[in-house]
């Protein structure tokens, strides 16, 4: 008797886990990278600690947190990388906040949480300038 109690126990401890860590269809990837931010995987660049990587991605809002982000100004226009150099998405940094993480508009792609952030060229800039004007910008 006490063992089939202990084993019901059991088994709705290991469904109520399951089923907390899933986050179900939100479209906020929080719980995608199964690998640590910074971690190596097989075929890829060897993560430096000064990297600045997304943490978070919101899919509905279009938004991108990213660690160490502090490091990129207002407005700055960035690429998202993969573990394997592929680009994975344009992005435009928000105005920083007092306090918190630096938050960036997701412009183009899906990157996803560990990509690599890094500024774009000159080129790069320019296009994305004319295609992403913020509303007070009415001199281009």
């Amino acid at each position: 008797m006490l063992l089939k109690a202990t084993s019901i126990l059991a088994a709705g401890a290991l469904l109520l886990s399951l089923m907390t860590a899933c986050g179900g269809s939100s479209g906020v990837r929080v719980t995608e990278g199964s690998e640590p931010v910074g971690a190596v995987g097989a075929a890829s660049r060897t993560p430096q600690a000064n990297d600045v990587t997304i943490v978070h991605v919101n899919e509905r809002e279009r938004l991108a947190t990213m660690r160490s982000g502090h490091r990129f100004s207002d407005r700055t226009f960035l690429k998202t990388i993969d573990r394997g150099g592929n680009q994975t998405g344009f992005l435009k940094t928000r105005v920083q906040r007092p306090s918190g993480l630096r938050t960036a508009d997701i412009l183009e792609g899906r990157p996803n949480i560990n990509d690599r952030v890094v500024p774009v060229s000159g080129p790069e800039q320019s296009r994305l300038e004319k295609l992403y004007r913020d509303p007070e910008d009415t001199t281009n």
